[in-house]
């Protein structure tokens, strides 16, 4: 069987790739070194050369604030319509996600990218796996991640679940919610606190409120359709009209 290396990685190198996935999700920000390295989980030393280097190649730009040295996406630069959509496809995933969800995001708890996206950034036919603990309808996520979808240049397959029945399915210790709290995940909200405090929560004694691992259904690709899945709080399903 054929292995598909992860664009990202391949293209920049890992360093490299989360530097710049950090610059250009987030082109109105400065940074300086040590938060670089921070924020991306990078060696210092490996982040030095790379701000480096992409600032020689006129990718980054370098402005010296007293005695801090920030750097930056560089808008000028020939190629920066092009380095965005590249990284926005590989590394700039989680804030495009995060915007995406913006309308939704009061009934969230957590949501996070699973699978070979999280894990080493997917390969060039590697679709974007979401997964969402909360109250809200998996027609309005539908709905909300479908625009993203051609900026990405690939398909988000959200999985939804409210807090109560995660908490008891993984106390439970069911096969997928223990093989989502064990691989890589890449937050677009909450973190690893607000997880295992879902995980752990009595709400796991709380009656069954919402079928398990609400997935957006297959039928609802590429055309529009009808989605009925129950609510949060377990009223009678309502048909809904999305876009996907």
């Amino acid at each position: 069987m054929r292995t598909t290396l992860p664009l990202g990685a391949t293209l920049f190198g890992r360093t490299r790739e989360r530097v710049l996935g950090l610059c250009f999700s987030r082109l109105d920000e400065p940074f300086y070194v040590r938060e670089v390295a921070r924020l991306t989980g990078g060696a210092l030393g490996a982040v030095q050369r790379e701000l480096g280097v992409l600032v020689q190649a006129g990718i980054l730009t370098r402005v010296v604030r007293g005695r801090q040295v920030d750097y930056q996406a560089n808008r000028q630069c020939p190629v920066f319509e092009e380095l965005r959509a590249i990284v926005a496809k590989t590394s700039g995933l989680v804030d495009v996600l995060r915007n995406a969800l913006a309308p939704v995001a009061g009934g969230v708890e957590a949501a996070f990218v699973f699978g070979s996206m999280a894990r080493d950034g997917g390969g060039a036919d590697s679709d974007v796996d979401l997964f969402v603990i909360g109250a809200v309808a998996l027609g309005d996520l539908v709905e909300a991640l479908a625009p993203v979808e051609s900026r990405l240049g690939r398909e988000v397959n959200p999985v939804v679940q409210s807090a109560a029945e995660f908490a008891r399915r993984a106390r439970r210790g069911d096969h997928f919610v223990s093989r989502l709290l064990s691989e890589p995940r890449l937050f677009v909200i909450g973190g690893d606190d607000v997880v295992e405090r879902l995980a752990a929560s009595r709400l796991a004694d709380a009656p069954h409120d919402q079928r398990a691992g609400d997935r957006r259904p297959p039928a609802c690709r590429p055309r529009r359709c009808g989605v009925s899945r129950p609510t949060a709080s377990g009223a009678t399903p309502r048909s809904t009209t999305t876009r996907a």
